[in-house]
């Protein structure tokens, strides 16, 4: 996307250029006298609308994309828009009803492969969600291994090679079965149905969270052990870690189905997903500026992976994502120009 410029210089001589420079010097100063250096501010031709007594409630699913996400929005919805944002930690799970209902107004991250029947339940059905348009970023579930692990054992690569070598990734947690570690318990995940219906002794435990997952997987790195576990991409981690993804079978209709109807009848892999927003159906009525900017939101998994990374390592989300906001003009401009164009 191109750009936007926040002015331009026009020379129409010596004295009319003297005049330009200094009325824009005055512009770049807020009205206490400090320079206005922040990429986020409003333009100098414009105001920021004033929407403060309108609250836009946005989902934070537990995991750093999803931050990442919400706090784009937030920065830009506030700084740009006038609004005032909450943000909510809630599950994947509850997101739905909660959109229905009106509790929260938009969701930023919908993984489809676990939400066939939401998608079914509550957008296709007219029940109070709309479908916001794609977010960008491309996602891909799976389970994956250290790469290191493939150095001696290739046949790890594959669902048919690890069946005879579960036994490689056993835990006190997961018994006489070889362990696939989870990680939040809340993710909608198929995983003991894909192990069971491949007749692969397997079990899935969970760590709790993807902190405790990931620090899991760093202390098996840093030792060079087995370890097999439920993960996605986009990540900042596979800038980290080397790892592989295991190859299972291909996504049928019969699974296609099973996701929506029958979740324990599932046998393949996950499907590549690409990822969605959602709305409650008042949003548009309600805050029509935002409805536009959030319909508008559109980003790589590269620029997600950014700001999750420095969210991992501690940066303060909101921060994260102004640091974001300010290398990026030219990619969230276009979000706020539907949003005033909508006002």
């Amino acid at each position: 996307m191109a750009g936007t410029g926040l002015g331009r210089f026009v020379r129409l001589g010596g004295l009319l250029a003297l005049v330009a420079l200094v009325v824009t010097a005055c512009a770049d100063v807020q009205e206490d006298g400090s320079p206005d250096g922040g990429a986020t501010g409003p333009t100098a031709d414009r105001q920021v609308p004033d929407n403060r007594d309108i609250t836009i409630k946005i989902a934070v699913n537990p995991w750093d994309g999803s931050a990442a996400n919400a706090n784009v929005a937030k920065v830009l919805l506030e700084d740009e828009l006038g609004y005032t944002v909450e943000l909510v930690e809630i599950d994947e799970f509850a997101q739905f009803p909660a959109l229905a209902t009106g509790d929260l107004d938009a969701t930023l991250e919908v993984w489809p492969s676990g939400h066939g029947k939401d998608y079914k339940k509550y957008i296709e059905a007219g029940a109070g969600v709309v479908d916001g348009g794609e977010l960008g970023v491309i996602g891909q579930i799976g389970w994956w291994l250290p790469t290191y692990l493939l150095e001696e054992r290739p046949e790890l690569a594959t669902w048919e090679g690890l069946k005879g070598n579960e036994d490689l990734f056993r835990t006190a947690e997961s018994g006489d079965a070889g362990q696939i570690l989870g990680g939040d318990p809340s993710f909608v995940t198929f995983d003991q149905a894909i192990a069971d219906n491949l007749g692969l002794n397997l079990k899935v435990v969970y760590a709790g969270s993807e902190a405790a997952q990931l620090s899991a997987l760093d202390a098996a790195y840093q030792k060079q052990e087995p370890i097999l576990f439920y993960f996605w991409t986009p990540h900042w981690a596979h800038a980290q870690y080397d790892l592989t993804m295991v190859e299972l079978p291909e996504v049928t209709p019969e699974c296609e189905d099973a996701a929506v109807n029958d979740p324990d009848a599932y046998a393949c892999g996950y499907p590549q997903d690409v990822l969605y927003k959602a709305f409650h159906d008042g949003l548009q009525a309600k805050a029509p500026s935002a409805f536009a900017f959030l319909s508008a939101m559109s980003y790589t998994n590269e620029d997600q992976n950014a700001i999750a990374l420095e969210i991992h390592n501690g940066v303060d989300p909101a921060e994260a994502a102004r640091t974001w906001i300010d290398a990026h003009p030219d990619v969230w401009q276009p979000w706020v120009d539907a949003g005033l164009a909508a006002e």
